[in-house]
């Protein structure tokens, strides 16, 4: 008797069993679920999976002078009173990137009624980068202000300006 009693007894674990397996699901409101007793999780109470979640986030703009703080833009004599000089600058970016330069002269130097002249070439790059040439032209320059024999004067600075070669989005972001 006792035998039939176990037998009765494992034959009605296993029914039960194969009707109340884990079930998982997505309801009609998009929701995941899962849903089991606890007699019938695995036995070691494994993690199961639920859900994917997909993880978004905005990604900024990012733009690199490699090697900025050693470029030097150097001028030499190309006429009497004219100084031509470029300068190649190595960019690194992860968008598409327009760039535009701009000359200023040291207050304290004195180049009398001079004209100038400066430029970047290609003023377009694409990422992720590229070489770009600065150059500048200095003509009508008043050497009578300037001391005879100076080496490396610095008398201004070369400014590269860069923005994003995009059409902005103004209420973006990741919802």
């Amino acid at each position: 008797m006792k035998k039939c009693v176990f037998v009765l007894a494992i034959a009605l674990f296993s029914a039960v069993g194969a009707q109340g397996a884990v079930a998982f699901g997505t309801d009609s409101s998009g929701n995941s679920e899962v849903k089991a007793e606890s007699w019938n999780w695995p036995a070691t109470y494994d993690f199961q999976d639920i859900a994917v979640i997909p993880v978004k986030m905005d990604v900024g703009f990012w733009i690199k002078v490699n090697g900025a703080k050693d470029l030097v833009l150097k001028l030499k004599q190309v006429e009497i009173h004219k100084y031509s000089g470029t300068v190649n600058v190595t960019i690194a970016c992860n968008v598409n990137i327009q760039l535009s330069v701009s000359w200023s002269k040291k207050s304290d130097v004195n180049l009398g009624s001079y004209g100038s002249s400066v430029s970047v070439s290609p003023s377009t790059l694409d990422a992720p980068g590229g070489t770009v040439a600065i150059s500048l032209t200095l003509s009508n320059v008043d050497l009578s202000n300037l001391a005879g024999g100076a080496n490396c004067l610095e008398i201004g600075a070369v400014t590269l300006k860069v923005r994003p070669n995009m059409t902005p989005q103004l209420a973006g972001g990741c919802r």
